[in-house]
C-alpha cells in the first residue's frame, strides 16, 4: 500500500461495498451496513442483508466478496463458527455492476435455487483499484458514499 494513499484499493474498494451496500436497500431506507478490507489478500468485503432465507428464518443473511470468488451469499452461524455459504454470483467477472449484486441477493431472498454452490476462482486483478471504482460509478444510487453509515476496518 502506498504510505500516500495514491494507489490504494481501500478507498476504491470502500466505493464499490458502499455503492453495492445502496443498491440493495429500498430507497426510502438508509444504505445497508458493511465492512471491508484491503490490508490483506484477498482483499473482501461484507454486507449485512435485510431478510431470511426460506428454511432459515432464525438466521441473519449476509453477501460477501472477495477477489477471488466475488459476491456470494451466506447465512450466519450462532456459536461465531464461520459463515455458511448458499450461493455464488459466478459470472465472469468478480466485480459485477452493484445492480447486478442486487438482483442476485433478491433471487436468493426470494428462495431461488442456488446458482452456483462452488466458489469461482478469479485471476488476479493487477488492475482491482480501477476496476472497483468503475464498477461503483455504474451504481444508480447517487450521493451513497456521504449517505452510508458503514464502517471500513
Amino acid at each position: 500500500m502506498d504510505v500516500h494513499d495514491w494507489h490504494s484499493t481501500e478507498p476504491a474498494l470502500h466505493a464499490y461495498s458502499s455503492a453495492v451496500a445502496a443498491a440493495l436497500t429500498p430507497h426510502d431506507d438508509g444504505p445497508a451496513q458493511y465492512t471491508c478490507d484491503a490490508s490483506t489478500t484477498p482483499a473482501s468485503a461484507y454486507i449485512a442483508v435485510a431478510g431470511r432465507l426460506p428454511g432459515f428464518p432464525d438466521r441473519d443473511v449476509a453477501l460477501v466478496w472477495d477477489e477471488r470468488h466475488g459476491w456470494g451469499a451466506a447465512i450466519e452461524t450462532h456459536s461465531g463458527e464461520d459463515l455458511l455459504m448458499v450461493s455464488y454470483l459466478g459470472g465472469n467477472d468478480p466485480v459485477p455492476e452493484p445492480d447486478r449484486v442486487a438482483r442476485f441477493a433478491a433471487r436468493v431472498l426470494d428462495g431461488a435455487p442456488p446458482r452456483h454452490l462452488d466458489p469461482p476462482e478469479f485471476a488476479t486483478l493487477p488492475d482491482l483499484p480501477r476496476r472497483l471504482t468503475t464498477a461503483a460509478a455504474t451504481a444508480d444510487a447517487p450521493g451513497q458514499e456521504t449517505a452510508s453509515a458503514a464502517r471500513v476496518l
